[in-house]
């Protein structure tokens, strides 16, 4: 029998991982841990923004709660604007 550990969606959040996307640039490798948004590629330092479906963090009234305000915080904060230069990089969603 599984432990219930807490909300599944916001494991991304919590469990990080590092995980590797490719920069839409100049195509060099860049880590990008999982709960975050934004990086910086090593190569070129452009500032990449990977792909991101809908999370806990859009729906849930609970999520800066689950997660923790700082964390919450920062990635409301760090969501790519539309509008601006940054190209969605492929790969990790």
């Amino acid at each position: 029998m599984a432990l219930y550990k807490g909300c599944p969606g916001a494991n991304i959040f919590k469990e990080v991982k590092p995980e590797y996307i490719e920069c839409p640039y100049c195509h060099a490798e860049i880590e990008i841990w999982s709960d975050e948004l934004l990086a910086r590629c090593p190569s070129c330092r452009r500032i990449v923004a990977r792909e991101r479906g809908a999370s806990c963090i859009d729906w849930c009234k609970y999520a800066e709660q689950c997660i923790g305000a700082q964390k919450y915080q920062q990635l409301v904060k760090e969501r790519p604007n539309p509008a601006a230069d940054s190209t969605p990089a492929k790969g990790a969603a």
